[in-house]
Parts: structure tokens; sequence; C-alpha cells
């Protein structure tokens, strides 16, 4: 296993995704911000984007394989990739969750929640586009603040800018990490 969390960088780049995630988060927690969008100009809370780098980092991780070794060896890496990508979302729920009790925000707790959505669009993805899955959770936030509200109100299918006591966005979320991880436990890997 050590081979594996050195291939995989996970000790730089493990902590360096979790502070990419949370200085933001402390940063931003109350701030909303009026975006442009295809019907309107929204009030978007800027927590929105703070997962973003947490889940760039994680698609780093993925992608710091060593694919000979990995694919001919007989040691279980693709649940080793996928203990770590839930360790991480797990981490960052309870960073979250923590500035939420804290802060007294429910953007931060929102966020964590979105950490689960995204990485389960990042997972779902990168089976099929491989590397380039990073820009699926970026697309997905783009087209969020494009046409996903009306006014000041996210659609129903927008997830990610519903608060964080919405229970079907919570119930998305968990969805999409669970399928997301069984993409990653059960997708054929293939050498670049």
């Amino acid at each position: 296993m050590r081979w594996w969390i050195g291939a995989r960088r996970a000790g730089f780049t493990v902590p360096l995704a979790l502070a990419a995630f949370l200085l933001p988060l402390l940063a931003v927690q109350n701030i909303r911000v009026a975006l442009p969008s295809l019907i309107g100009s929204p009030q978007v809370a800027l927590t929105l984007f703070v997962p973003v780098p947490l889940v760039a980092c994680l698609m780093h991780l993925l992608e710091s394989r060593v694919p000979a070794p990995e694919d001919s060896g007989v040691r279980p890496v693709a649940r080793y990739d996928a203990a770590l990508v839930s360790a991480v979302a797990a981490a960052a729920l309870c960073c979250a969750l923590l500035t939420a009790a804290l802060g007294g925000t429910q953007e931060a707790a929102a966020a964590g929640r979105n950490v689960l959505f995204l990485t389960g669009l990042l997972l779902l993805s990168h089976t099929v586009f491989g590397p380039s899955a990073v820009l699926v959770p970026v697309a997905w936030l783009v087209l969020v603040v494009g046409i996903g509200f009306r006014g000041s109100v996210p659609r129903w299918w927008t997830v990610v800018p519903h608060s964080a006591d919405d229970v079907p966005a919570a119930v998305v979320s968990l969805l999409a990490f669970a399928a997301g991880l069984a993409a990653l436990l059960f997708a054929p890997r293939k050498a670049p």
C-alpha cells in the first residue's frame, strides 16, 4: 500500500486538497453575488464554487496512476482509490459541517453536500471522458449559473444551489456519489 500512496502522491495532495477547500470556504461562506446569466442576475452564494479545487485535486490523484504495474498487479487498486476518494469527501464534508456549526451559516454545510455531488459527477464522467472529466463539474456549475435560476430561486434539477436542509438535493448528492464510486470500482481501467 505504501507504493500506491507514493504513486498517488496522497501524502501531499490530500492535505493540499482539503486546504484548497477549507480556506476559501472560511473566506466566502457569507458572501452572495449577482452573477450574469441567460435569464437574469441571480444572487448566488460563492460557496457554490468552493468544491472545484478539491474535485480537481481528486482528478489529479486518480490520474497519477502507473498503468503497467497497476493493471498487471494483484492488489485491489480500484478499492484503494475508492477508499481514498471516500475519505477525502468525508473529510471535506466534516470540515464543512464543522464550519457551518461554528459560523452559523448554511452555505458551508451545502458546500459539503456539493462536494459529494460534484465528486460523483467527476467519477461518472471519468469513465467516459478520462482526464478531461475534470471539466464536467465546472460545466455543471456554469450551466446552473447560466440557466438554473428563476429569479434568485434555484430550479429543482440544479442540486448545488439548494439550501443545506433540502432533502432531495442531499439524496441526489448521495446517489451521485455512490454511483461515481461504483463506476470507479467496476468500470474498466484503460492505459492512456
